[in-house]
């Protein structure tokens, strides 16, 4: 059925056009000139523990909520993005109410205990319904530890319990009323599969912070700044993850803002969760350590205030105040340079306080976020799992400034940084680019006049019509949606646009212009989709082509300096081919393992690469090179059989098709075919599925450069070479590459990397095969496929579009450059 699709796009105001445009405003440029911020000691009251009015060993009747034991679900596969997963969310079967109340002084009270068998340690899920005024929750697990957190009525819809030892949590809550009836269940369990307890969890080469380093200005000031920087637990996507963060110094204090990574906290949600401890250091400097017995936990979550996945940074709000003792970080966005010392403090494996020291190798990009971030070469101490969103610090008198947050790391070789492997350098998000961006929330100076809002959730509950009344609900299907003129007003300027769809669609969204600009999509919740700094070489605008289900997505805009300002075009656009499925991938039958083929799907048309075996048994491919698409929805064409020169040649003269039959490919589904097709008057059908080998990738149409691209799955060629070429299927972190090309007699050869691994960023290798098996027409698929190894194959990748192909066959090796093959429009590109 042919359905119309709608996206409707909201801004807040457009500035009238002008020359004033490209000129910032006199506020953010003043406001921006005041580089440094000292550190300061929390000098206000700590916060009050919860005041049960309960006696200690009071009896309660909420022997129902005794022991809720739960169901065990699955754990999450660990996630790429770096931060530390420690725990599991385990579900109730059913949320337990929480209504058996017993009267005290002031109020009433309700005691319960909850486990979960093998858990290290437990939080727990309390499920907020209309709570009439504020509560007070204590627990205490297998130790004497007791912890509190008070609820006010205006929380989330969700409150999660302070961390507590061992797999059982004793849980207290008062209230000065009685709440009402499903105001208050307990849904699930966080268990913990690590103890922050743990011995030896950090390398052998990670140093404590009361090891001195030698420089007692360095040692002093890492003694203070030790003071700011907080381990976090957080709940997210049915598990549990650590992190670092560090408190920073504002000209809002006493208000405590918290600076961490993107990638560790980037929704609301999250934040709500986290749990945070202070002061959790190693009171010696010997190998085994002894724990600081005063060490603080404040829970309660956070406020997420501002987020950026391009800088992978985010800036949090703690709901209650610092630990007393706890110190608000200096920091300084001045840029780095090459060489300046600095000073890692993060909790890597979850562990004790460690520091690290080294300097700024360069700026590095990593694969899929726009802006540079700082490498650093350790030569004291290493990061680890948990080190996310931890501080980069420079030395400033007696005092460490805060200069950006742990992103990663390379990965060079397999495994990544350890105490074995020091060549790798770590990435730090730059506090230059994210600094302006966050000051109108950490600054007291009056914002700078703005055309956009510079939050996904300054949106979310803005009416749909902007304040002009101008209705921006628009068929784009036929008209791509343009706004002319739009402003970044100031230094750290961004432009937030949130646009719906009614129907699932494929979507082209970019600037227009001279300015330098990233963009970046966001879900529904302002988590990053993609994004994309040039859609081409050369050209400084931002491309973005995604297709993406019915509902609400937003838009950020920015300028790639952090000091730039200026003029901009917006486009958005509905692709034609959005309602036609893409079919690039390998192909194959199960049934009949040894042969396959490689659809390549642009636009209209479909260029096939057949992968069989000869009346001979030898190997031998077909190709339908222009498979058009048909009134029927099928694709249909041609099929050539080629003869040129052989593989190693070092003159390519060029390649003789010739015309052996037809092929069609009929799509009942979009995982499911059927392949037809005639070879010299000699007709073979087949069933064939795409073949999935690890996890698969999803193809959309794409109208914008490749460029950034980090999935390779694509056909591919070398245009001074026309006739061979190479398929490559990508999933997960393995290529499954076929190459077409000639053997030494002329004849078609194909071979192939079934199992090609990632060995580092943009590199893939293995081993090479060239099979023989039963004749295409064979009635039954017999003798069995005989792969022979013949050599390696490897793939170095310069950037999406470009390549190096290097193989080797029989000991004859052979190195091409190879270029993604481009026939159709639009074309494709497939995202892991």
């Amino acid at each position: 059925m042919n359905r119309s699709i709608v996206i409707a796009l909201f801004v807040l105001a457009f500035a009238s056009e002008g020359a004033a445009e490209t000129t910032p405003h006199p506020l953010a440029s003043a406001a921006h000139l005041s580089l440094e911020m000292p550190s300061r000691a929390f000098d206000g009251a700590p916060s009050a523990p919860a005041t049960f009015r309960a006696p200690e060993l009071i009896a309660t009747s909420a022997a129902a909520l005794e022991r809720l034991q739960e169901k065990r679900l699955a754990s999450n596969a660990e996630e790429p993005s770096g931060r530390m997963r420690v725990a599991t969310v385990r579900a109730l079967p059913k949320a337990a109410h929480v209504d058996t109340w017993s009267a005290v002084e002031g109020g009433y009270v309700t005691r319960l205990r909850v486990s979960s068998e093998g858990a290290e340690g437990l939080r727990v899920k309390l499920e907020l319904g209309d709570l009439p005024e504020a509560i007070e929750v204590r627990v205490q697990g297998s130790d004497d530890r007791i912890e509190s957190m008070p609820i006010e009525p205006t929380f989330a819809s969700e409150a999660w319990t302070p961390w507590t030892v061992g797999s059982s949590q004793l849980i207290e809550i008062f209230s000065p009323v009685v709440p009402s009836e499903g105001a208050l269940l307990v849904g699930a369990i966080l268990h913990f599969t690590q103890s922050p307890f743990a011995k030896a969890a950090a390398g052998a080469c990670t140093i404590r912070t009361l090891c001195s380093s030698g420089d007692p200005a360095l040692d002093a000031a890492i003694a203070d700044a030790k003071k700011a920087v907080m381990r976090l637990t957080f709940v997210e996507n049915g598990s549990g993850f650590l992190c670092t963060a560090t408190l920073i110094n504002t000209e809002r204090y006493p208000a405590a803002f918290v600076l961490t990574a993107n990638h560790c906290i980037n929704n609301a949600a999250a934040a709500s969760s986290i749990s945070t401890m202070w002061f959790y250091e190693s009171t010696t400097c010997g190998t085994e350590g002894v724990l600081n017995p005063g060490f603080v936990q404040i829970s309660g979550g956070m406020q997420l205030v501002f987020t950026n996945y391009n800088v992978d940074s985010t800036l949090l709000l703690m709901n209650q105040t610092p630990p007393a003792g706890a110190v608000y970080s200096a920091w300084n966005p001045a840029r780095l340079a090459s060489g300046n010392p600095v000073v890692s403090i993060s909790h890597p494996a979850g562990d004790t306080t460690r520091y690290a020291t080294g300097a700024i190798t360069k700026e590095y990009r990593i694969q899929g976020r726009p802006q540079d971030m700082y490498g650093v070469a350790f030569s004291r101490g290493i990061i680890q799992g948990g080190s996310s969103g931890s501080g980069l610090f420079t030395l400033s008198g007696r005092s460490l400034q805060l200069r950006g947050v742990l992103s990663g790391s390379t990965i060079r070789t397999a495994g990544g940084m350890s105490c074995t492997d020091l060549t790798e350098e770590a990435l730090y998000a730059r506090l230059e680019i994210f600094e302006p961006e966050i000051d109108q929330y950490i600054r007291i100076a009056p914002q700078a006049p703005d055309d956009a809002p510079n939050r996904p959730q300054d949106l979310f509950s803005a009416p749909v019509t902007d304040p002009n009344g101008v209705d921006l609900a628009l068929n784009l299907r036929s008209t791509p949606l343009v706004f002319n003129s739009l402003r970044i007003d100031y230094p750290g300027d961004l432009d937030v646009f949130r646009f719906f769809l009614t129907a699932p669609a494929t979507v082209s969204l970019g600037s227009e212009g001279a300015l330098d600009t990233v963009g970046t999509l966001l879900d529904s919740q302002g988590v990053s989709i993609e994004a994309n700094d040039d859609v081409a070489a050369g050209n400084v605008n931002f491309g973005i082509t995604r297709h993406l289900d019915a509902g609400t997505y937003y838009l950020l805009v920015g300028h790639w300096d952090a000091a730039g300002t200026g003029l901009y075009n917006l486009r958005l656009s509905v692709n034609a081919a959005a309602s036609t499925p893409n079919y690039t991938d390998l192909w194959w039958n199960p049934a009949e393992s040894g042969w396959g083929i490689n659809i390549n799907h642009q636009g209209n048309t479909i260029f096939a690469t057949l992968f069989i075996f000869d009346l001979d048994g030898s190997p031998m491919w077909l190709a339908m090179t222009n498979g058009a698409k048909q009134a029927d929805g099928s694709y249909f064409g041609t099929l050539y059989r080629a003869s040129g020169p052989a593989f190693n040649s070092a003159v390519w003269p060029g390649i003789t098709p010739a015309v052996v039959g037809t092929m069609r490919l009929s799509f009942p589904t979009v995982d499911a075919a059927s392949l037809t097709y005639t070879v010299n008057g000699v007709s073979v059908a087949k069933n064939i599925v795409r073949q999935v080998f690890s996890t698969k990738p999803s193809c959309i149409w794409s109208t914008t450069d490749r460029v950034s691209a980090t999935n390779y799955q694509d056909l591919w060629w070398n245009p001074a070479e026309s006739g061979w070429g190479v398929n490559i299927a990508h999933q997960g972190d393995t290529l499954f590459a076929t190459l077409f090309t000639f053997a030494a007699d002329g004849r078609g050869l194909w071979l192939a990397m079934t199992n090609g691994a990632r060995t580092s960023v943009g590199n893939y290798g293995g081993t090479l095969y060239r099979s023989t098996g039963p004749a295409f027409n064979s009635p039954v698929w017999a003798p069995p496929i005989a792969a022979l190894p013949v050599g390696n194959m490897s793939f170095s990748f310069s950037n999406g579009n470009a390549g190096t192909l290097t193989y080797s066959v029989n000991g004859v090796q052979v190195t091409k450059s190879i270029l993604r093959q481009v026939f159709g429009t639009p074309t494709t590109q497939c995202t892991s």
